[in-house]
């Protein structure tokens, strides 16, 4: 398991169970709870790559930097500011194009000196857990 923990709330995201190139997402915390199977495919570490070069930055960054799957169902932007707030959105979706098609988008605050530890967790789970 590979967890972003706010710092300012109980809200978290997780990543878990993860079989090959897919996953589950959960954001859960107060006033939010949303679960997704999302898929990478062939990817499967592109999210890992994205939280390493997030974690390279030693000073705050201007705009959002965004990481998604192809088909949409998981999307996660991080946005820093000038003080070192980092700022990550988490989409979920399911049921594109359906009658009874969802998302739900939830921030989760924490800072730029936790990106390296954020970096090393999330390799650590797409390195680690084959099925």
């Amino acid at each position: 398991m590979f967890v972003i923990h706010s710092n300012s709330s109980d809200r978290e995201v997780r990543f878990l169970d993860r079989r090959g190139d897919e996953f589950i997402v959960e954001i859960q915390g107060r006033g939010v709870r949303a679960t997704q199977w999302v898929s990478a495919f062939t990817d499967s570490k592109g999210l890992a790559r994205w939280m390493e070069e997030l974690a390279t930055n030693r000073l705050p960054w201007k705009g959002a930097n965004f990481w998604s799957t192809l088909e949409g169902e998981f999307e996660i932007s991080a946005t820093c500011t000038a003080g070192g707030v980092v700022t990550f959105k988490v989409t979920l979706s399911g049921l594109p194009g359906s009658d009874e098609g969802w998302h739900v988008t939830a921030g989760i605050s924490s800072e730029l000196g936790q990106l390296a530890v954020l970096a090393g967790a999330a390799h650590q789970f797409f390195a680690d857990s084959e099925a």
